[in-house]
């Protein structure tokens, strides 16, 4: 009896290993409607399973670029970004594919700040509210961080991108949003933003 025990908690153990391993994956920021930042080395980053070989391709000049999985599961790999523009897609393929659509390059903002950074509709703000039925813009993109606690850094966090609209604009900071939508009529580029507690980061 002891020894059928032991082959079923070693099963488990393995079983459970293969899970955590599970394929091709991507953290919530890198996804589809994201921005890039333009002209730079952009980051992507993601886990696999150990060895595995992760191809990229973008559409934008259909280079490809390789990684390799560690022994963590873990990959990273920097790409070549143009001129502001879009919007893209970019696939990756390893055991399994992803395909990330509507991308767009453009500039990265990051604003920061005390709690009334992240005042939204959701405080009936009169200028939010007047503002949102006129919100719709392919080239604001908006991603909401809910508030998170942490003992060490973190990888991924729970958001999901967005295109500006009424519908997307409830609860996302104010202020990032008409300073986006500043920034966008001024230089004619591609916004995106990410708002996490106490501080709102603004990409275009």
């Amino acid at each position: 009896m002891r020894r059928s025990s032991t082959v079923i908690i070693l099963f488990l153990f393995l079983f459970s290993t293969v899970e955590s391993f599970a394929g091709l994956r991507l953290p919530s920021v890198i996804s589809n409607n994201m921005v890039l930042q333009q002209q730079s080395q952009a980051t992507l980053w993601g886990w696999a399973d150990p060895t595995e070989k992760i191809v990229i391709t973008n559409s934008w000049n259909n280079t490809k670029d390789s990684v390799v999985a560690g022994s963590d599961s873990k990959w990273k790999i920097s790409i070549s970004t143009p001129a502001a523009g879009g919007p893209y897609t970019i696939t990756l393929r390893g055991w399994s594919t992803i395909v990330l659509e509507n991308i767009m390059i453009g500039e990265v903002w990051v604003c920061s700040g005390q709690s009334n950074m992240e005042w939204s509709s959701y405080n009936n703000l009169k200028q939010i509210l007047d503002e949102m039925p006129n919100s719709d813009n392919p080239n604001i993109r908006l991603f909401h961080i809910p508030r998170t606690t942490a003992l060490t850094p973190q990888d991924n966090c729970v958001g999901q991108w967005k295109v500006s609209s009424p519908e997307a604009l409830k609860g996302f900071s104010a202020i990032a949003y008409f300073f986006a939508k500043k920034l966008a009529q001024k230089n004619d580029n591609l916004n995106i933003g990410f708002q996490g507690p106490w501080s709102t980061w603004q990409v275009f």
